[in-house]
């Protein structure tokens, strides 16, 4: 295999391709790419397209794209599962554990709504476990909230729309997700410490 380094995508590329759309990926973006006869045609063409959406938007309607292009980039708890490729086309097992895996993740699967749902409730109470942990303040959490948000404005410049990039950053997820909860704990119980009030006539 010949790797040809000028034709390597510029870093703006990804990100005049993270203004289109919904954020996520574009053919046409990409098919222009190899139309270009450098690199720096490449970065010249992206240039131009960045700065032509970014005016089609304006100020306010880019505010208006980053909130959806968020909303696309993390509320989805099966992180796309299935919803890109036709990669899997073979029918569940009729029997045995893998019969059972199968029929989870599968496009036929049996129990594949199942899996939808449990993965979106995992992520919404992660998500609701690191946002009610606000309390816990050491250097460690600081650190992990402040890759969270680094995450976040990285999906957001570049190409996202879709939160299977979130995939990238889930250990930070995972970890903080720990770290907090004993604090998150706490907080729900001193919130709700008046349903075990002993009230006494």
């Amino acid at each position: 295999m010949v790797i040809q380094k000028n034709r390597t995508l510029p870093p703006i590329h990804f990100i005049s391709m993270g203004v289109s759309g919904d954020g996520g990926y574009n053919a046409q973006d990409v098919l222009a790419m190899a139309k270009q006869p450098s690199q720096a045609a490449m970065s010249r063409y992206s240039k131009d397209k960045l700065i032509e959406r970014l005016q089609q938007k304006g100020f306010i309607g880019y505010l208006i794209f980053l909130i959806h292009k968020q909303d696309k980039n993390t509320s989805d708890g099966t992180f796309a599962w299935l919803k890109e490729g036709r990669f899997i086309i073979d029918k569940p097992a009729k029997n045995g554990v893998k019969s059972v895996i199968q029929n989870i993740i599968y496009p036929s699967g049996h129990y594949l709504s199942d899996f939808h749902f449990i993965a979106q409730f995992w992520w919404v109470m992660c998500i609701g476990i690191i946002s009610l942990g606000w309390r816990q303040k050491d250097r460690l959490t600081a650190v992990l909230r402040l890759a969270i948000v680094g995450g976040f404005l990285y999906l957001l410049i570049f190409e996202g729309g879709r939160s299977r990039y979130i995939i990238q950053f889930l250990p930070i997820f995972l970890l903080l997700t720990v770290f907090v909860w004993p604090q998150t704990v706490a907080l729900i119980q001193e919130k709700l410490s008046w349903l075990n009030i002993n009230k006494t006539y």
